[in-house]
């Protein structure tokens, strides 16, 4: 089993389109598209039609609406399993946010804290928004709740600070990373600014950047599944 990112395949597959050795290609968590997944299945697909008959794609999510993308498989077999989910009631702030995000953020924090119990997962867009939130939550004082900051460029025990349980009731801020890559135990509540980071290419410019965007409905319904 080799486990790569979608950009790597799409490198492998332009050097090598046979894929020789790999019987079976699994893109996880299809919901969280982007230029290198899509293009990928794209070239995964070409190869099956043209030159791998044999080669099999197994596509897959917890979110995703499957049926398009059956179909784009030429009527590739749908296997779904129900599951059993806990009831995760959803509110919504009383008006649309003002304002710098990690401030907004930081103040729905804040009112989760006071109504209801157990460890809080926060989604921000970036480390930036993240930084800035820690720092208005702990200057405000009086605050019962540990804040653990947890993103990718983090030390490994900062990370792992926050993804084990601890003593103290946890404010955890998080990126995408949380989003599917790991479960955190503990957690009962998440609060969600509905914003992310993602590449969009510049063609233009010839480059992808970075900008911070809405999510998807999918990625929505992934993120309230944290609690």
């Amino acid at each position: 089993i080799e486990v790569v990112t979608e950009g790597i395949l799409t490198r492998r597959l332009q050097t090598d389109p046979l894929l020789e050795g790999v019987g079976l290609v699994i893109f996880d968590e299809f919901h969280e598209r982007n230029l290198h997944s899509d293009l990928a299945l794209a070239l995964c697909r070409d190869a099956q039609t043209g030159l791998r008959e044999d080669l099999k794609l197994l596509v897959m999510s917890a979110t995703l609406d499957a049926g398009p993308v059956a179909e784009l498989l030429g009527g590739a077999p749908l296997l779904s399993s129900e599951g059993r989910s806990y009831p995760v009631e959803v509110r919504y702030l009383p008006q649309a946010p003002q304002g710098a995000v990690a401030d907004y953020t930081g103040a729905a924090v804040r009112r989760a804290l006071s109504e209801t119990t157990g460890d809080i997962l926060v989604f921000l867009p970036g480390a930036r928004e993240i930084r800035r939130c820690q720092q208005r939550l702990e200057s405000d004082g009086g605050l019962a709740a540990e804040v653990c900051p947890l993103y990718a460029g983090l030390p490994f025990a900062a990370q792992e600070k926050a993804i084990l349980p601890g003593k103290k009731r946890r404010v955890v801020l998080a990126t995408n990373i949380a989003e599917t890559s790991l479960t955190i135990d503990g957690v009962r509540v998440v609060v969600d600014s509905g914003l992310e980071r993602r590449p969009r290419f510049d063609a233009a410019a010839g480059v992808s950047r970075l900008e911070t965007v809405n999510i998807s409905v999918a990625s929505a319904t992934q993120r309230a599944g944290r609690a």
